[in-house]
């Protein structure tokens, strides 16, 4: 029986990468974005809209499904002292709220099933500024440890992708930079950035029955740079 999968957020470049591992991988994929582009995305069906709107996801859970992947986020880049409110909330809603109000459409299917939300070295790493995302990010390991207590015994899994730089099309004119990408790659054990594909492998992993036994965990992908300690850089090499 085909399994169907359901990615939000699949028009980002870790999105449609996911998108295309999973559709190669044999599933029937749901692909939701608000960005146009997820109508231009092969090999699924497209759901073209706001995921924090229920109109949304109620037509993107319009049958059973057997995995979710969460990948959307919203970025407001600011110092702590000038976020407003409603940049906080925004933040919120698109990075937090719409992963728990899509999983819950994906438990009440009544089936076994697997969860993935992709969450960020930032959930752990502060970087200046982006204090609403890395809370998002951070949430959403909470959620999954709540999913797989809760949920587990219905047979549904949750897990989080955590990725670190990862080169995509909405990063890269920052990536580009010399004073950005020189000390970025100086920090990476692996001496490079890691991309789309990569994570979506670690997705369809999680997915898949080869990882029946993981659930509520966070999973770095990150080449190794949490495990650098602060100060120091990769020697030996």
């Amino acid at each position: 029986m085909t399994r169907t999968a359901v990615v939000v957020g699949a028009a980002g470049g870790i999105g449609s990468a996911c998108v295309r591992r999973l559709a190669a991988d044999g599933y029937r994929v749901v692909a939701v974005d608000a960005d146009e582009r997820v109508r231009e995305l092969p090999d699924c069906r497209p759901v073209h809209g706001d995921c924090t709107a229920a109109e949304v996801l109620d037509e993107a859970f319009a049958d059973p499904v057997d995995v979710l992947v969460h990948g959307v986020y919203h970025w407001v880049r600011a110092p702590l002292e000038e976020l407003r409110r409603e940049d906080w909330l925004r933040v919120l809603d698109v990075g937090l709220l719409s992963a728990w109000e899509a999983a819950v459409r994906l438990a009440k299917g009544g089936r076994a099933a697997s969860i993935v939300l992709i969450g960020s070295v930032q959930a752990n790493r502060a970087v200046a500024g982006a204090a609403p995302y890395a809370a998002s990010k951070a949430g959403l390991a909470s959620l999954a440890r709540a999913a797989a207590v809760e949920w587990g015994p219905r047979g549904i899994r949750c897990n989080v992708v955590e990725p670190g730089a990862v080169e995509i099309p909405v990063s890269a004119e920052h990536l580009a930079k010399p004073e950005i990408r020189g000390p970025m790659l100086d920090a990476q054990p692996l001496r490079r950035l890691c991309v789309p594909d990569e994570i979506a492998g670690v997705v369809a992993f999680l997915a898949g029955s080869d990882s029946a036994f993981v659930n509520g965990e966070t999973i770095a992908v990150n080449g190794g740079t949490t495990a650098l300690l602060p100060g120091e850089l990769p020697r030996y090499s």
